[in-house]
């Protein structure tokens, strides 16, 4: 594994922390079961399908993303492209520390 694909897991697996504790957090704070998110979501999923988001034993799709953002009243785009604005000046940054060498 390259340094730079190295780097992209890390950064991966640090947003996927996020998010788990982010789910947990935000069902939380909703003051609801895992039982009871799952219930709203539009997708079939069960108590266990949430409770394995909050573990990180299993992925979401990215309609079962939204649908949660939308389920917490949370604006997923904003976040996202706050994400890849983030991103892209960090590999902006890494470009010119290459071209100065």
């Amino acid at each position: 594994m390259t340094t730079t694909s190295g780097k992209r897991k890390k950064e991966i697996d640090k947003f996927k922390l996020q998010l788990q504790r982010s789910i947990r957090q935000m069902r939380q704070e909703m003051g609801l079961s895992q039982r009871e998110l799952a219930a709203k979501m539009t997708s079939k999923v069960d108590q266990s399908t949430v409770s394995n988001w909050e573990s990180g034993k299993t992925e979401m799709t990215s309609a079962q993303l939204l649908d949660l953002f939308l389920i917490f009243g949370k604006d997923m785009v904003s976040m996202y492209f706050g994400f890849v604005t983030n991103n892209e000046a960090k590999d902006s940054d890494e470009g010119q520390d290459e071209e100065d060498k």
